[in-house]
């Protein structure tokens, strides 16, 4: 893993000037991390199970990337270095997770075959999604989720952003 450029040949970070101290970046990327204690089992978890690539690893670290370009970042727990507030391991308490699929059901069968256990059935809910629970090594609840949109929905949709002026494709 890359902590710094310095084995970049040519590379260097740029000098801070006035106006990139008052100018906005661009946001990349939004990664969320799990601070975990069953670090290989998480990062086989999302990798093996959930269609997840590494990114970037080390002993202490993975930042993975989901096909659609979701990413998240497991940090192994009592790791050297780290703030404080990183060093205990998430117990799964005031976090979730949620992965849209296109299939849910497809996805529920594919994880029970190969013998994931899911929080219960898979579920439509009052809101129109068809939805599954997994629960990750650390405890954190993974949704599995298939938006249902129709006809309808997507013309009210369609209805409220012309309103404000969004250009709406028929």
């Amino acid at each position: 893993m890359r902590t710094s450029t310095d084995d970049l040949p040519g590379a260097e970070w740029p000098e801070a000037t006035e106006s990139r101290m008052t100018a906005r970046s661009e946001t990349r990327a939004w990664v969320p991390g799990i601070v975990s204690g069953r670090f290989f089992e998480t990062w086989d978890f999302y990798t093996t199970l959930l269609g997840f690539r590494t990114l970037a690893e080390s002993n202490t670290f993975v930042h993975l990337q989901h096909p659609t370009g979701t990413q998240l970042a497991v940090l192994r727990e009592e790791t050297d270095g780290a703030p404080e507030e990183l060093v205990c391991a998430t117990r799964g308490r005031g976090f979730w997770l949620m992965l849209e699929v296109d299939d849910a059901m497809a996805e529920h069968l594919r994880l029970g075959e190969a013998g994931v256990e899911s929080l219960g059935a898979l579920r439509d809910t009052p809101w129109g999604d068809r939805q599954f629970v997994l629960r990750d090594p650390n405890g954190v609840l993974v949704y599995l989720v298939q938006r249902k949109v129709d006809a309808e929905a997507a013309a009210q949709v369609g209805a409220c952003l012309a309103a404000v002026g969004v250009p709406v494709a028929d």
